[in-house]
């Protein structure tokens, strides 16, 4: 139906300044292994694909600290509060669980944000549903591709420990579905577009 680009000039100072920080931290370290998120090559046509792969040549992500593209499903009045104040990690897995523990989840799948996306029962944009193109900075990641995974452990890898940025969630791998990115800083996101859509029947 429609896409928007969210410019909040505050919100992107803390994603490039937290942006930086990790940059200069995984350095600090002699470097990390680096990942390639699916994005681009989850579209469906050619022309769509080349439109993707020249948004990601526009947008200069910093690949040595991860950054990357990735999509989160919500509703379309929840996407323009997001837009407006930021994730609040306090609300995380309030829809859809917490399998990776009380995060932020993101996706390098449309259709697995689809899952998450909910509809608006009223006002301008009831029966539509909202995904936000995010960039998303992952740092040093802990992945993890293990059926049943061990929660605890990872979140502490982030929130205690402190060796890592991010939880990678391999469910492609072991149940043969989507790759999940969890984050646990709002700070290492930034919601730079909104997609307004409706869902079609085949």
């Amino acid at each position: 139906v429609t896409v928007q680009r969210n410019e909040n000039p505050t919100m992107w100072a803390e994603y490039y300044r937290m942006r930086e920080q990790l940059k200069a931290k995984v350095a600090s370290m002699g470097g990390t292994t680096l990942y390639e998120a699916k994005t681009a090559s989850t579209v469906l046509g050619a022309a769509d694909a080349r439109e993707a792969q020249d948004l990601l040549r526009r947008a200069d992500l910093c690949k040595e600290a991860n950054e990357f593209y990735l999509f989160h499903g919500t509703k379309p009045s929840a996407a323009k509060s997001i837009c407006e104040s930021d994730f609040m990690v306090k609300k995380a897995g309030s829809n859809a669980g917490t399998l990776y523990g009380p995060g932020l989840y993101f996706a390098e799948s449309s259709s697995k944000s689809d899952e998450y996306a909910a509809d608006d029962k009223d006002g301008i944009f009831a029966g539509l549903f909202g995904i936000i193109v995010c960039r998303v900075t992952c740092g040093v990641i802990n992945y993890n591709d293990e059926v049943s995974p061990p929660v605890q452990d990872l979140v502490d890898s982030v929130l205690s420990r402190q060796t890592h940025h991010c939880i990678l969630g391999d469910r492609e791998k072991c149940r043969g579905t989507f790759r999940e990115f969890i984050i646990f800083d709002n700070k290492q996101v930034y919601p730079e577009y909104v997609v307004i859509y409706k869902r079609v029947d085949e």
